[in-house]
């Protein structure tokens, strides 16, 4: 190695050791992490979240799910609670107590929304249009953090409620559709009656998974046009839901007016809930086994 190749190495050499000094000073305390509060997510039993134009909305924990129990009783979407709960944990980048604040200049005076979390309050203000910072005030003391989308706090109502047709922890026991029949769970399995019977007990149960796993693309507050045939589904437990049905050449739309909402599916989708799937032919099953790797 020439001596002009041993100055470069060497200068290599001192400017990592100088990056290291910086990222890794070991003299530096490391920087203490302030979240908006101590609560654990999944500890969280309530969730309530009143905003100044939109409907107040309440949440409850039902065992490993959520329940939206506030304006209606209906399962909630998972993923928008998950949303909600992730604000608990935010980073606290600034604070500053609230005594002697002017809350109308950072829009805590009449917050965009607040949420009430069991028992702790957080309340959420305007963004700050210099570093795109939100003001959010906990417990008298007004924080900075860098999550600016509060979107998903001022939701519509029906945004909360779960697109899943039947509650997840359900255990179907009858189906009665129109135009098909009728599916009931006996001792040795799922029996029908109807005027078109499945060509094996695969479609039948094909069917019933359908309903059981069935989640809409939207859901919406029911409109105009009222349903003129009723799909009714039975559970273990003794209760039932009877859903509207208004099946179009595009879509199917599943209405339930004690809960003035409805479930919309595309065609593909009501063609599963409604009638039996094709028996898969001889080729198509041989080519839904992958090949074997050599």
């Amino acid at each position: 190695m020439g001596k002009r190749s041993w100055l470069n190495l060497l200068l290599l050499l001192v400017v990592l050791a100088l990056v290291a000094l910086v990222y890794l000073d070991p003299g530096k305390q490391p920087r203490q992490v302030v979240k908006l509060t101590s609560l654990d997510p999944s500890s969280v039993q309530q969730i309530r979240i009143d905003r100044p134009e939109a409907e107040t909305v309440a949440l409850q924990r039902q065992g490993e799910q959520w329940g939206l129990i506030e304006p209606v009783e209906v399962s909630a979407n998972q993923v928008a609670i998950q949303r909600i709960l992730a604000l608990l944990t935010r980073e606290s980048l600034q604070r500053y107590p609230v005594e002697g604040l002017d809350l109308q200049k950072y829009g805590l005076q009449q917050p965009r929304a607040k949420l009430v979390i069991d028992d702790v309050e957080l309340a959420f203000g305007r963004i700050n249009p210099l570093n795109s910072r939100l003001y959010v005030m906990v417990d008298n003391v007004m924080h900075m953090v860098a999550q600016n989308d509060i979107s998903f706090l001022t939701l519509a109502w029906y945004r909360y409620v779960s697109p899943r047709l039947l509650p997840a922890d359900s255990d179907l026991q009858k189906l009665e559709i129109p135009g098909l029949g009728k599916l009931e769970r006996a001792a040795e399995g799922w029996q029908f009656d109807g005027a078109v019977m499945p060509q094996s007990n695969d479609q039948l149960q094909e069917l019933v998974d359908a309903w059981r796993n069935a989640q809409a693309m939207q859901v919406r507050p029911v409109g105009d046009v009222v349903a003129t045939e009723t799909v009714v589904v039975k559970f273990d437990a003794g209760t039932a839901i009877s859903f509207g049905l208004l099946n179009t050449e595009d879509r199917l739309v599943l209405q339930r007016p004690e809960l003035a909402l409805e479930y919309l599916f595309d065609k593909s989708q009501s063609q599963r809930l409604l009638a039996w799937l094709p028996l898969k032919t001889e080729a198509a099953q041989v080519s839904d086994v992958a090949p074997e790797s050599h």
